[in-house]
């Protein structure tokens, strides 16, 4: 998923995104940890995305990137998310986000 704040919509073309995003957030499977957490947390980093989150369903955590940082911020109950100080914060409960996904998935269909 990918976030456009104001301006930044612009840049949304058909074909392509022209610049980087305010967010980019990846789910991790097994099979992608690798890939998202060298080679396109890299890219990101590079092209100067202002925050990188790869969520790891299977550990129940998050890991906040940002450019030009070598280790990641990491959160297990609760985040704030202000991509500029004129707006009110995004507060993420994620022990409730990972426990209701967590429901989801071990409930029986029917």
């Amino acid at each position: 998923m990918i976030v456009l704040l104001g301006e930044q919509r612009r840049r949304l073309l058909p074909e392509r995104l022209l610049g980087a995003p305010a967010l980019v957030v990846e789910v991790i499977s097994y099979s992608s940890k690798r890939t998202d957490r060298l080679q396109k947390r890299e890219l990101y980093q590079g092209e100067g995305v202002a925050e990188y989150w790869i969520v790891d369903p299977a550990l129940r955590r998050l890991e906040r990137w940002t450019p030009g940082a070598t280790a990641a911020e990491v959160f297990t109950d609760r985040l704030q998310w202000q991509p500029a100080p004129s707006a009110p914060p995004l507060e993420i409960e994620l022990t409730a986000v990972f426990e209701e996904a967590w429901e989801g998935l071990t409930k029986p269909e029917g």
